[in-house]
Formats: C-alpha cells, structure tokens, sequence
C-alpha cells in the first residue's frame, strides 16, 4: 500500500524514490456504508504514440464510472514519468471511495494520459461488483481482439484490490484474519544496488510448494498476472479459489534505501489462507526481489529473487499467540534470509524483524505498528532447517529475562496431551461448525430447488406466451405479405400508365415540333398578305386623288369653254378671259388642259391595266393557306409574290417621277402667260410653237405602267397657278 497521489506533481521525480523511514499505511478497512478500492499502478509497456508521433508523457487516472460522468477533474491521478516514454515505471497507489449500495453498477476506470498533449491514450474499465473483497488481484490489462492496431500490444500492469467496512467472518473460523507487518532488514547491505519489493505468501503446505518452485509452475514463481482483456467478455476471469496451494501472493511497495531497505508495511491474510491454517506444513513465505527489474521489457515477469525468508506456522505457534493478553500475536526477530547472495557488513547473510498477529473482530482497530509491535512477546528461532524440522524456541520479552524461562519446565508429556486436548477440542468445534454449515446449505438448496421449480413454471408459461406471439406474428406476416402483393401490383399498373403517357407525351412534343417551322412560315405569308392589303389601300386612296384631280381639270375646261357674258366689253375678241388665242382661233389655256386631260386619260388607262394585273395576285395571295400542299407551289408563289412587289415599287418610283414632271411643267405654262399678260412674252406663234414641246418635254424613256401617286404639294402648286390664270383675265380686259 503506497502514498497516494491526488494531483500531477509539475516537476515529477522519480517513481521508485522511497524516503528513509516510511509511515505505515493503516488504511484498512472502508468507512461505513462505503467502499473504497485501491489501485496500485505498476507499469506499461507498448503504449501508443501522441497523434502527432511523438513520445507521450504518460501518467494515470482513476476514476468510478460516475465520476467520469460528472467530476470534470479527476481526484485520483499518478505521477507523471521523468521522461517521455511508452513503457514507464511508476509504482503509485492511488483509490477512489464509493457507496457501498453502488458497488454492484459502477466500474473503475484506468485511463493512461498524456501531459504533453492532455489526450488519452488507452483506458480500461472493469466492474467492482466482480472483485472479491479484500483480495488482491494483479492484472495484466489488454484491449480485446476488436481493438485497432495502436492499443493492441498495449500492457497495463496493476494492482487492484476492493475494501470493504467489515472484514468477513468464515463459517468455522474463530479469527478474521492474519495480520503479518514487515519492518525491514536488520543490518546495512554491501551489494544491494536497487531497493526491494517483497512478495508475502501464506503456502498449506510448504513441501508442495517447494515442488511447484522446482517445475517452474507459473503460479508459484514471482508474481503471477491475471490477463483481463477489455470489454470484459466473463467474469469467470475474476473467480478465486477457496483453497490455494500457492496461496494468494501480495506485493509490498519499493523499500529503501537501498543500503538497507525498510518497509514497514502490513500483509492482511483473511479466512483459513492466514486465519487458521496452523498445522506442521503451513509456512509464510517472503520472496525479495530488486525493484529495477521492473524497468525491463517485461516489468512483472519476476523469477529469480534475491531471497527467501520462511516462517512455519505450527499449532504450538498458534497457540503460544493465543497466551497473549492484549494482542494476539508474536515479534519475531533476526528471521534469516537464505537462498541469497546478500551480505551485510560483518559478512553473514541478512535477517528482517517482523510481527504478526490474530484479528478477531470483523472492525478491528489495533493494527500493528513499529511501536505496537515492540510490546509483543519475542519469538527467537535458534535453528530453521530447509525441511521445516523443529524448531526450538524460548519465548521471552526478550532474551535475558528470567522469568519466561521460568515457564520451560514442562515435561514432554503434558505437552502433548495438552495438544491432543486441544486438538479434541478443536475438532470437536470443527465438527459442529461444519454440522452447522451443513445445515446451512441444506437450506440454501431447499431454497434454490423452489427457486428452480418458479423458474421453470415461469419458463412454460413463457413459452407459451412466446408460441402464441409466434402465431399472431405468422398470421400478421401473412397480411403484410399480401398487402405487399396488391401494392406491388399497383405499382406495377401505375408504372405502366407512366409509360404510356410519356409515350403519348413524346408524340405530341415531335408533333409539336414538327409545326413549329409550318407555323413560322404561315406567320410569314399573314404579314406579306397584310403588307398586300395595305398596298391595296394605297392604290384606291390614290385612285380616289386622281379623280378628284380629273374632276377638278374638268370643270376648270368647262368654265373657259362657256361663253362670255353679254355684259362683257366688246374688246380683242382674240382675248378672252385674258387668254391668248393662237392663230387656229383657239386660246392657249384651252390647248393646255386638253393636252393635261389627254395625259390623265392615259395615266387613268395604265392605272386600270396595272390593276388589272395585281388582282390575280391578290388573290392568289388570300388562296395562299389552300395551296401549301406542295413544296413547289410554295416557293413560285413566293417568287410571284416578290415580283409584284418589285413591281409595284418600280411603279410608284415612276410615279413620282411624273408627278414631278407634270408640276414643273404645270409652273412653266403658268409663268410664260403672266408673262404674255404683262406683254414680256413672246410673239403668239412662240405659244403654239412651244406646245408641242410641252408635250415633247416628257422623258422619251418614260415607262408606259405607272401608278399613280400624287403627293398633296402637287396639288397646292396647280391650285394657285389657276387662279392666277383667272385673276389674269379681267386685266387684260
């Protein structure tokens, strides 16, 4: 039992430094109602790196499964390694306290920290409600087969050991336990380089032991290791054995100084493995072994010890123990260690003091200490053969006093029928302790079998229920199966009306696609019949001004061919109206709008054949929709269709031209009879000679279809040159 760690130490030192003079631990038993289970931190080998690569710093918390789940910091933590490494050393003992009613559902957890980096780098869980109290396990933990490769040779090695507030008291059993407390070596060592642990053992039977030794029995060499392999998979891993022939080995702390190692540490050996187990083969055995050997590869492998020191736990022992008035128990001085290579300053081989002592109560609270242990009666040992032969003793307070050599004087005889008495009686206690105990599990078993004969009533009638939620789980597998079947056929019709539409749906969109460019081209002969319309339009507003010219030209020639008025002045008879006559007897004007009425009767015929011609085109054009039948008539439709309008531009070009013409003209004959008014014309012939000139003035080259178009300025011009020409008239007169 080491010194507990509560906090990472921020400079750790070495594990294995032990002060000189060491308290005992007396931190035996659990407060009431609680338990507490100790920890005793070993070593690792093989730990996984940092998740950066590096070496990790490790150390390790413990902690209860709801601590874990609420304590954001842990109480419970060793120190930390001199140095990074991934198989450190560190011997520290550690525990955490529980409620003795949350024993069965918490778990204590090891978890192996990095300080660097503050990352886990494995952990390990196990219930306490498995640990056999006050027994001391040694684990070699693992994780199971299912780990990953960075924690599957990972070894932790540990001491765990469960306390409870009570030590057990055995059916048959007059003692709870053996109390065994070791000081330490008596003399200063000359070869001693590392300080020592001890591994304490009670053997029944010392020969049998020896034996194991000598086959290498795992079990009965060094220290032997429970494999636990994390998630716990049995808890059979955890089941101890009533009776061990190599009985049940506890590992002190590291003592020092090396020179000469001082332990001062208490073994509690409970039930009949230390308790009453007092018979001519019984021993204790202490087996030393250097501390430093932990550092190897294999910490925990101990096998060849520095020592061995044996004490035979014979009755006469027990019951000179039992003489005791206060403690039960005996101070054994100089008790030799043989089988070694230990020596001490004068050359011989070196003793240990011990004490040990019977504990009755089931709280006991005289344990043994250095000074407790100095009152106890003094157990001297004169000759210790390797065969456990006798051993002739002197029981004293110590080796001078006379008065316990006053009680030698017993003859042989009453010695021995004193033992046979004894014996008597102890088997006579053991016979009904074990009546008693017989009687005790004759009613655990009435129990059991009702329990049995329950469960079994309780396993029919839930086989039953289990056949009848078979039934009712067919019948409704039977439904869903046929639900499954109708939706599976809807689905299929469903699925099959999915297909047709879309097939449907492609149909319509190539058709769609297909009228797409019959459309665009329809849209496109709409607008040229539209433009056609709009021509038409055109031509009739154009038809509708030429009229109204023609009618206006006509009655201008009416109103000069009507005769003067009879109150007109008998003048020039050749100058009526203030017109001219030529030498035919007919006046200028009169010549001049013949001429123009001969030009509009011939431009009235163009304009009617030029209709003429443009009907059937029109029509052809309104019968476009009825002709698309064929890719041929289409295109010398099209072709007809941009001749016309060709065409037709070419003739309103022309127009224009004409009208140009007429009404350059129309200003010229205008001028020249202001001029023969205001008598700075020419002679009268030069009238008659220049009309046909103004005839001869149109463009030889001029195009015999013209279409009409007569701007409004035209007519603006030719209004005011008549009534110029009327204006004129009464002058002259």
């Amino acid at each position: 039992m080491g010194r507990q760690k509560t906090k990472v130490p921020e400079e750790p030192g070495d594990p294995l430094d032990i002060s000189l003079d060491p308290g005992p631990d007396t931190n035996y038993l659990a407060p009431y109602n609680k338990e507490i289970v100790t920890v005793t931190v070993h070593g690792a080998t093989n730990l996984p790196a940092s998740k950066d690569g590096s070496e990790p710093w490790p150390y390790v918390v413990v902690k209860t499964t709801s601590e874990e789940a609420t304590a954001p910091s842990p109480k419970a933590v060793t120190s930390v390694t001199s140095e990074p490494t991934r198989a450190p050393i560190w011997g520290d003992t550690v525990k955490v306290e529980i409620q003795a009613e949350d024993a069965g559902r918490e778990g204590v957890i090891l978890k192996v920290m990095d300080n660097n980096k503050k990352e886990e780098l494995v952990s390990y869980e196990i219930p306490i409600k498995y640990l056999r109290v006050f027994h001391p396990y040694h684990f070699e933990f693992k994780k199971s087969e299912k780990a990953d490769d960075a924690t599957a040779k990972t070894r932790l090695y540990a001491t765990v050991v469960r306390k409870g507030s009570l030590l057990p008291q055995y059916i048959g059993c007059d003692h709870t336990a053996l109390e065994v407390f070791l000081r330490g070596i008596n003399e200063p060592l000359v070869n001693s380089p590392n300080p020592m642990v001890v591994i304490a053992r009670v053997v029944p039977s010392y020969t049998e032991f020896k034996a194991s030794q000598a086959r290498r029995d795992p079990a009965s060499v060094g220290l032997p290791l429970t494999q636990i392999s994390v998630p716990i998979s049995s808890p059979m891993n955890f089941d101890v054995p009533r009776v061990s022939q190599n009985g049940c080995p506890q590992l002190s702390k590291p003592g020092g100084p090396p020179e000469q190692p001082l332990w001062n540490q208490s073994f509690l050996f409970q039930g009949r493995d230390g308790a009453t187990s007092f018979s001519e083969d019984t021993a204790l055995v202490l087996e030393y072994y250097p501390s430093a050997s932990m550092k190897s590869s294999e910490p925990w492998t101990l096998k060849q010890p520095l020592g061995v020191s044996v004490l035979p736990l014979k009755s006469r022992l027990y019951h000179k123990m039992l003489t005791g008035k206060d403690l039960k128990g005996l101070c054994v001085e100089r008790l030799p260690i043989t089988d070694t290579h230990l020596k001490t300053i004068s050359g011989e081989p070196p003793t240990v003091n011990l004490s040990f002592q019977l504990l009755s109560s089931e709280r006991p609270e005289n344990f043994l200490t250095p000074n407790k242990s100095k009152a106890l009666p003094t157990l001297n040992p004169k000759i210790l053969d390797e065969n456990l032969g006798a051993i002739r003793e002197s029981w004293s307070m110590s080796s001078s006093d006379p008065s316990q050599e006053a009680e030698e004087p017993q003859t042989l005889r009453d010695m021995e029928m004193n033992n046979y008495r004894r014996a008597l009686q102890k088997m006579a206690e053991d016979i009904l302790a074990l009546r008693k105990q017989a009687n005790i599990l004759e009613e655990e078993n009435r129990m059991l079998r009702s329990q049995l004969t329950q469960q079994s009533m309780e396993e029919e009638q839930s086989r039953a229920e289990e056949e009848s939620l078979a039934v009712s789980m067919k019948q409704s597998l039977l439904l869903s199966e046929l639900d499954i079947k109708r939706l599976r056929d809807r689905v299929q019709h469903l699925q099959n009306e999915l297909i047709r539409k879309n097939d449907r749906e492609k149909e319509l969109l190539l058709l769609y696609q297909a009228q797409q460019p019959q459309a665009a081209q329809l849209k496109r002969y709409q607008d040229k019949l539209q433009k056609m319309k709009a021509l038409e339009d055109t031509v009739r507003h154009q038809e509708k001004v030429i009229e109204k010219m023609e009618q206006v030209l006509e009655e201008r020639l009416r109103e000069k061919k009507e005769p003067a008025p009879a109150n007109r002045p008998q003048g020039n008879p050749n100058m009526a109206s203030g017109i001219r006559m030529g030498p035919t007897g007919e006046s200028v004007a009169v010549d001049l709008y013949s001429m123009l009425l001969a030009e509009n009767t011939r431009l009235r015929a163009e304009l009617e054949k030029n209709r003429q011609q443009s009907a059937p085109i029109i029509l052809q054009q309104q019968a476009l929709p009825d002709l698309l039948g064929g890719t041929s008539d289409k295109f010398n439709l099209l072709t007809k269709l941009e001749q016309a309008q060709n065409r037709i531009l070419s003739l309103e070009n022309q127009l224009e031209d004409s009208v140009r013409r007429w009404a350059q003209e129309k200003q010229n004959l205008a001028i020249r009879l202001q001029e023969q008014q205001h008598g700075f014309g020419h002679p009268s012939n030069s009238i008659i000679i220049d009309q046909p000139n103004a005839g001869a003035t149109k463009d030889p080259q001029q195009p015999s279809k013209l279409e009409p178009s007569l701007p409004s300025s035209d007519m603006k011009l030719n209004r005011p040159s008549n009534s110029q020409m009327e204006t004129s008239n009464p002058q002259k007169t």
